[in-house]
């Protein structure tokens, strides 16, 4: 049987004005879930796309919410790999 008492955590460091922001617009109860989801959308693209996703994002030539919806443009036109050739 698994060991459920082992959570993993992600420990991301903000600055003050980050974290007093997301405290004032993200209520306690909603964070996990809220981040949860972040999660899932970022191992999506990594899985699909990683570095190429990594770099747009960092260059700050893309948001990180433009990257999901990019990918599913892109495998809508050209198949489930992203590929269009």
């Amino acid at each position: 049987m698994p060991d459920k008492s082992w959570r993993p955590r992600l420990t991301v460091e903000l600055t003050e004005e980050q974290y007093n922001r997301l405290q004032a617009l993200i209520p306690w109860g909603i964070q996990r879930p809220f981040f949860s989801l972040i999660v899932d959308d970022v191992i999506e693209v990594l899985e699909k796309k990683g570095e190429v996703a990594l770099a747009l994002v960092l260059d700050r030539y893309i948001k990180p919410r433009e990257v999901v919806r990019l990918l599913h443009d892109i495998e809508k036109k050209g198949g489930k790999d992203g590929d269009s050739t």
